[in-house]
Formats: C-alpha cells, sequence, structure tokens
C-alpha cells in the first residue's frame, strides 16, 4: 500500500510539473479566461482518469485512488468551470475503463458531485488553502456515503474509510503545496517575462535613448534610440565603458552619478558625450539600479536624451541676461561703469576695507567750464570730449584692477580707490590731470586755459562702523568744491 501511495504521489508531482510546462503562459487563476480553464479541466479530468489506473490496494479486493484530488486542485486554483470539466472526465472515463455497470455508475455519480461541491465552494471568500482543505474533506464525505452504499461490512468498510481518509488528506497536502509552489514559478516567470517583453517595447518605441549597464558601466543593452540620440549603431557601443565617450571635463562627475546610483538606487546627471562624428553634444540622464537576485550583481538602466538644443539657448540666454546685466551698470554714451554701479561698489569697497581697517579714498573731478564748452562746440563734440576722456582715463587706470572709474553725472566723474592712503590719490589725480591736459583738447571759452582741464576732490577716510559711504562722498564733493573756488585745474583734499 505505501508503494502504491508514493506510486500515486510520485504521478501527481510529475504531471503537474508537466502541466506547468505546458501551460506557463497561462496561468491557472479564478480569474482566467476560459480558454484557459477549459485547457487546464481537461487535463485535471486525464490526470484523474491515469490515478484511477494507477489505485491504492488496501486490503485484498479493496482499492482506492486519489482522483478526486484533481477536481480539488482544479477547482480550488480555477474555480468551477475547471472543477466541473473534470470531473466530467473523470466521471465518463470510469464508465470507459471499468465497464457500464451499477459498480461503475456510482464512482461517476459521485465524481460529478464532487465536482459541483467543490465548484461551489471555490467563490467563497476563504483563503485558497483553507478552500482546498474544505473541499479536500467534502469529496471524502461524498466518496465515504459511497463507500457505505457499497460495502457492508463494518469492520472492512471502517478500514477503508480510516485508510483512504489518510492517504487523501496526506496527499492533498502534498499535491496541494506542490501546485502552489508550480502556479507561482509559472507567475514568476510570467511577470518577468511580461516585464522584459515591456521594457523591449517601451525601450523600442522611446524617443529616449534606453541602456543597461553592468557594474563596470559597459554597455550591455542600448536601445534602437541610440542612433537618433548619439548617432551610433547598436555593435559601436556593446561592452565599452560610458566613460570612453565623455568629455575630459564631465568624467569624473559621471562617475560620481554612476557610484551613487549603484549605492542608493538612482542619480540623474547633466553631461557632454562624443557622437559618432566627433563632435560632443549635451546628454541629461536618469540612472537607475536593479538587484539582480540570481547571482547577486547590479545593473544600471539610464534614461538618456539630447538636450544639445535646450543648452545651447540655455547658454544664449544666460549671455543676455549677462549682457543686459553689464549694460544696466554701463553709461550709455561714455561706456564706463554708471551712477548704480558706483553705488552699489561703493557700499562693497566700503565694507572689505571696514574688515581689514584699510583707508579708502574717493576722487571726484569734472570738466572746467563745459557747459561753455557746449555753447561753443556743441553737443555732439561735447559728447566726444566726455567719450575721449572717459576712455582715456579708463585705459589709464586699466592695470590696477582694485580701481574703479565712474562717470558720475553731466561732466563729473568718479573714481574708487581701495586700500589707498591721500597721498597715493594725489599721485594718481596728478597723472589723470596730465595726462587729460597732454591731450590738448580745445577749449576756447575756458577762463583759465586754451585746452580742457580738470578739477580734482580726493577724500580719504577709514571706513568705522559709526561712519557712512556717504561721509566719504561729501568729504570728496567738499574738495572737488574747493579745487573750483581755487580757480579751477586743481586738486584739492
Amino acid at each position: 500500500m505505501l508503494r502504491d501511495f508514493v506510486s500515486n504521489a510520485t504521478l501527481l508531482i510529475a504531471t503537474f510539473s508537466i502541466m506547468g510546462v505546458l501551460f506557463k503562459d497561462k496561468p491557472l487563476r479564478l480569474s482566467s479566461p476560459l480558454p484557459s480553464k477549459l485547457y487546464w479541466g481537461l487535463f485535471f479530468g486525464v490526470l484523474g482518469n491515469i490515478l484511477m489506473l494507477f489505485s491504492i490496494e488496501i486490503n485484498t479486493g479493496i482499492i482506492a485512488d486519489l482522483r478526486h484530488l484533481a477536481i480539488v486542485i482544479a477547482a480550488a486554483f480555477g474555480g468551477f468551470i475547471p472543477a466541473i470539466i473534470a470531473s466530467v472526465i473523470i466521471a465518463i472515463g470510469r464508465v470507459i475503463l471499468f465497464g457500464f455497470s451499477h459498480a461503475a455508475i456510482l464512482p461517476s455519480i459521485g465524481a460529478l458531485l464532487i465536482g459541483l461541491v467543490c465548484g461551489a465552494i471555490s467563490p467563497l471568500r476563504l483563503s485558497r488553502t483553507l478552500k482546498a482543505f474544505v473541499m479536500n474533506l467534502c469529496a471524502l464525505l461524498i466518496l465515504s456515503i459511497i463507500f457505505f452504499i457499497k460495502i457492508d461490512d463494518l469492520h472492512t468498510l471502517k478500514t477503508l474509510l480510516t485508510i483512504h481518509y489518510l492517504i487523501s488528506l496526506i496527499g492533498g497536502f502534498i499535491a496541494y503545496h506542490f501546485f502552489v509552489f508550480v502556479v507561482d514559478s509559472n507567475e514568476t516567470q510570467y511577470k518577468l517575462k511580461e516585464t522584459e517583453e515591456r521594457f523591449r517595447l517601451i525601450a523600442e518605441y522611446s524617443s529616449d535613448m534606453i541602456t543597461m549597464h553592468n557594474e563596470k558601466a559597459e554597455y550591455i543593452y542600448i536601445s534602437p534610440a541610440v542612433k537618433e540620440v548619439i548617432h551610433y549603431e547598436y555593435p559601436e557601443l556593446l561592452g565599452k565603458r560610458i566613460e570612453d565617450f565623455i568629455h575630459p571635463d564631465d568624467i569624473e562627475e559621471t562617475k560620481e552619478s554612476f557610484e551613487t546610483a549603484l549605492s542608493d538606487g538612482g542619480a540623474e546627471s547633466t553631461y557632454r558625450y562624443r557622437s559618432s562624428f566627433g563632435d560632443y553634444i549635451w546628454i541629461e540622464s536618469t540612472l537607475k539600479s536593479v538587484h539582480f537576485e540570481e547571482d547577486g550583481s547590479k545593473r544600471v538602466i539610464i534614461v538618456s536624451r539630447n538636450i544639445t538644443d535646450r543648452k545651447l539657448t540655455q547658454q544664449k540666454l544666460q549671455e543676455a541676461n549677462e549682457l543686459l546685466n553689464r549694460l544696466s551698470y554701463m553709461d550709455g554714451l561714455t561706456g564706463i561703469a554708471n551712477r548704480r554701479y558706483f553705488d552699489e561698489t561703493l557700499e562693497k569697497e566700503w565694507t572689505n576695507c571696514l574688515s581689514s581697517n584699510s583707508p579708502l579714498t574717493l576722487m571726484m573731478f569734472d570738466i572746467d567750464y563745459f557747459k561753455k564748452y557746449n555753447d561753443t562746440y556743441g553737443h555732439l563734440t561735447g559728447d566726444f570730449c566726455l567719450q575721449l576722456i572717459a576712455q582715456t582715463i579708463k585705459d589709464q587706470i586699466t592695470g590696477n584692477s582694485d580701481f574703479t572709474f565712474y562717470r558720475y553725472g553731466g561732466e563729473e566723474f568718479a573714481l574708487i580707490l581701495p586700500s589707498t592712503i591721500i597721498s597715493d590719490g594725489i599721485k594718481v589725480a596728478q597723472h589723470i590731470q596730465e595726462t587729460i591736459q597732454s591731450l590738448h583738447i580745445p577749449h576756447s571759452s575756458s577762463e583759465i586755459a586754451d585746452n580742457v582741464t580738470l578739477s580734482i576732490g580726493l577724500g580719504t577716510i577709514v571706513p568705522t562702523s559709526s561712519t557712512k559711504p556717504q561721509a566719504l562722498i561729501q568729504r570728496a564733493d567738499s574738495a572737488l568744491y574747493l579745487s573750483k573756488t581755487k580757480g579751477r585745474n586743481t586738486i584739492s583734499t
């Protein structure tokens, strides 16, 4: 008997394995489509007939089998339809295999009843394991009734029922859990295949380039969009490392992004990539790592797009903003810094000198009798005079990057000299005055010279927390006023 039971258990396991392979793309669920349920019901019916042929001998002339387990498993996993189909095939098989007789009719009716009962239990909101157990008990109850009808000897009946319940419960436990293993394995493979197909579909039709890399950053998969994004053919990249194509200035940043994706699961990166034409294009990538449990390795999937046009637009916009910013600080006539930039720079240099306890010198000067110059030569010539003087002084101080030169307003100019004492400021002022005189710009209406001259005033302060930049402006402006009252073309402090 034990040998027969082991044979039946082995038969169940082998059959389930074969069914799992045959129907790996047609998983058996309560929600499975009708064709799948028909296929499974048919094969469970065939299995039930095979189990009848490999019956278990309990005593001489007394046999039992596990055919009902085929119906129970079909109902527990697939519901009413596969259970009914399996029970009908088993009922017909009982008659065909053992002949049409009173002894064959009763087990056939029993198989149909088991199918109906198990099918009725399958929609109940119970766990699948509990439903299978209840179905098995109900099937055993129906078989027990049949045994009561067919067997008159109580001792034989008691022995048969005891052993039959035992082998059915043990066989049911083995059959159910092995079929769970088969179903779960198929589900995993089906989902993996479905995921791979979805990934391939997305990758092949996506306008973004999708690539997969091993832990060495080597290409192991490249989507067809590679031709459009970076103008390479698939074989040209396969097996090569990303960094072989990255701009030298972006390699380190790109490596860090890849390592971050491996360790933290994701990263983003923007870099320049060398196309097949030899030029560099801007690429924006999103990186995501995937762990493969089979061998413990990781893969990094990268979704990339060409953002060269966007990058160029950004650069042009940035250049335009920088130009607008420069223009907002530039005097439109002379091309030097304007009053707005003067105010901001004076605040900044005041703070710097306050921190370093250094002197800050401000020079203010204007063109002597410039109104008469405009009246004599006209405003266009007056504008040219302002431009010439501004450019000449700007060229003169270019060697000292700490000095900044401004048009303060009208014909008045200012020069900020950080960390400069008054004596050094006077030397700069004398040099400027001499340089302008050397230009020999005619000024016939001037009351002090035949050429254009400058009146200059200087103020120097070591900033403190109790003083403000306006004090320096007032000091330099007062010195300029003093130069004018002293007869112009002079330097005052």
